[in-house]
């Protein structure tokens, strides 16, 4: 009967078999951006049998999903191992800076170093640690030996820019924001960062023009908005400010922060209820924003209330 059984495909699966399936099965749903199921099939055969490769297509759906914390532990499983696990490593630095482990992150990437010190990605995000534990000096430092080593690295330009906006030092910000600039025109985040050095060495009409630039690629860019808002309000231009926040209000009625900058100019224009009604509807579209006002429209409430006083015949 087990000879038999045997020719016609009917002999009961061996553990094996039916690890190879699930494990196969769980891949194939993870290149079909089926997470869920690759999940689950993934899951079964690592419990039928533990192998690395299959540890490693798991933490693979954990990272594709952003499911940092299960993906975690299975990058360090792997990372332990007697194998060159440099693409691993790089991967485990990273998930640790997504979860803000960044003491553990820099670790991580001090050990790749001690193997590969030419490995730009291993200086790029030692530099994002260091960023992240406010040692901003050295960020700078292996920012710079990184794109020694490669000078096209964009992430690794992008992030010294920002962490010389942190030290407000707007020349080097300008500089490194040029050179992005010049690799990609279209991208907004470069565009605005140049925007933002501009406006901090005094050079309105760049300024604004790089901030009308990122309009034009992304009609629906808040910090854009919101950017070239303050600088007609610190130029005193309030019309054009008026009528910025106007548009983007019509265009988003939902755009908390629009009203709140608009606001802030109706009660410049001594429009003193027309400010007070959209710090109110401000606050109505993103309540925890109230926390941060602290005052700053205290002036508008203090108005307001004299205004309902003097109605009130009682006096509250």
């Amino acid at each position: 009967m087990g000879i038999l059984s045997s020719i016609f495909g009917n002999s009961k699966p061996t553990p094996e078999s039916q690890y190879e399936t699930l494990r196969d099965d769980g891949v194939r749903a993870m290149q079909m951006g089926e997470a869920a199921y690759a999940e689950k099939c993934l899951k079964a055969a690592l419990d039928i049998k533990r192998e690395l490769r299959t540890v490693s297509f798991l933490a693979e759906v954990y990272l594709r999903m952003q499911n940092y914390e299960q993906a975690l532990p299975l990058l360090q499983e792997i990372s332990t191992s007697d194998e060159d696990t440099l693409e691993v490593d790089l991967l485990l630095a990273q998930t640790q800076g997504k979860l803000g482990q960044y003491a553990n992150e820099r670790e991580t990437c001090q050990r790749i170093t001690q193997q590969h010190a030419d490995e730009p990605r291993a200086l790029y995000l030692m530099a994002e640690a260091d960023h992240g534990l406010h040692d901003d000096f050295m960020a700078i430092a292996h920012l710079t030996q990184c794109l020694t080593l490669r000078s096209d690295y964009e992430q690794a330009l992008f992030l010294r820019a920002n962490v010389l906006k942190d030290m407000s030092q707007w020349n080097e910000v300008m500089t490194d924001a040029e050179s992005l600039v010049k690799a990609d025109a279209e991208n907004t985040d470069y565009l605005l960062l140049r925007a933002e050095a501009y406006a901090a060495l005094s050079k309105t009409d760049e300024a604004i023009a790089d901030l009308k630039q990122v309009q034009v690629l992304n009609p629906f860019c808040d910090d854009a908005i919101l950017k070239l808002g303050s600088i007609y309000q610190q130029t005193a231009q309030w019309d054009k400010a008026l009528a910025l926040y106007n548009e983007a209000i019509e265009q988003r009625p939902d755009f908390a922060a629009a009203y709140k900058a608009r606001g802030a100019v109706k009660n410049h224009l001594k429009d003193v209820a027309g400010a007070a009604e959209d710090l109110k509807r401000s606050l109505e579209l993103d309540p925890d924003k109230g926390k941060s006002l602290d005052g700053e429209y205290t002036n508008i409430e203090n108005e307001m209330n004299d205004r309902y006083k003097r109605m009130n015949p009682y006096g509250f």
